[in-house]
């Protein structure tokens, strides 16, 4: 947790290639100070710094010039004439108002050009998912990867289904001999078809789920999540999958003895 906070300014200072900037270039309209630029040693002293000792010098030198003025543009300079009182240097804020709007103005414009840069590259992200994800048609078929806790271990990996609607753009009603999906499909959730193969199928008007859809159209009736948690031997119909015509699998009852396998 010590170095969460230089990993965090790393990340915030790193260039960004879809802003064109670094995030905190962006945020404050100018880059991330590092090392000695954010120190409270004066600029006109670090050029003259060539080893640690000048280093060590600099930051124990009983008049080292602090500035009691919060964060200075990088283009404010303070004159050799300013009143000085112990060891703080006083400075007037007119030249640091006067750059506030111009600061101000700068941010502003990198928000903009961040924004634009983001939009362009979403339309290329856009560009490259239409290229490799061609749109679908209404009636084309269609296979839906279906979860592992929805069917068997022998039941097939995907389900075939038509696309019988389009819905704002984006979304798509899909429906198999069983009967109509009741979730909306996107692009991404399902690959085409070479072939039409419902194309002449009848569709029912029912709304199903994906696990009943499966179910009905396995050879072995499905599973899913269907298990059962007896102590018993899983001898009378009080066992889910007894009940269900199902022998027991490995998910069952973990290690007890069982007479329905």
């Amino acid at each position: 947790s010590e170095s969460l906070r230089f990993v965090q300014a790393m990340k915030n200072g790193a260039f960004h290639s879809g802003i064109k900037r670094s995030p905190y270039e962006a945020t404050f309209g100018n880059k991330m100070k590092m090392g000695l630029a954010n120190s409270i040693i004066p600029k006109n002293v670090l050029p003259g710094l060539q080893t640690e000792e000048d280093l060590e010098a600099a930051l124990t030198e009983p008049k080292a010039n602090i500035v009691e003025v919060g964060e200075i543009d990088e283009e404010v300079e303070i004159d050799d004439d300013v009143e000085t009182h112990g060891e703080t240097i006083y400075v007037e804020t007119r030249d640091i108002e006067n750059k506030i709007p111009a600061r101000t103005q700068k941010i502003k414009q990198h928000r903009e050009e961040s924004l634009i840069g983001l939009q362009k590259q979403a339309r290329q992200m856009l560009q490259m998912s239409n290229k490799k994800m061609p749109i679908v048609l209404i009636g084309q078929t269609v296979k839906i990867k279906i979860p592992e806790v929805d069917r068997s271990k022998i039941d097939a990996r995907t389900l075939m289904s038509k696309v019988l609607q389009v819905v704002d753009a984006d979304f798509y009603r899909l429906g198999t001999k069983a009967g109509t999906l009741s979730q909306l499909f996107t692009r991404n959730q399902f690959t085409l078809c070479e072939e039409n193969f419902l194309e002449s199928a009848i569709i029912p008007e029912n709304e199903i789920g994906i696990r009943q859809a499966v179910s009905q159209l396995s050879l072995t009736g499905g599973q899913g999540l269907i298990r059962c948690d007896c102590l018993k031997k899983c001898e009378t119909n009080r066992c889910k999958c007894r009940s269900k015509n199902l022998l027991c699998n490995s998910r069952c009852h973990s290690s007890q003895a069982c007479t329905n396998k």
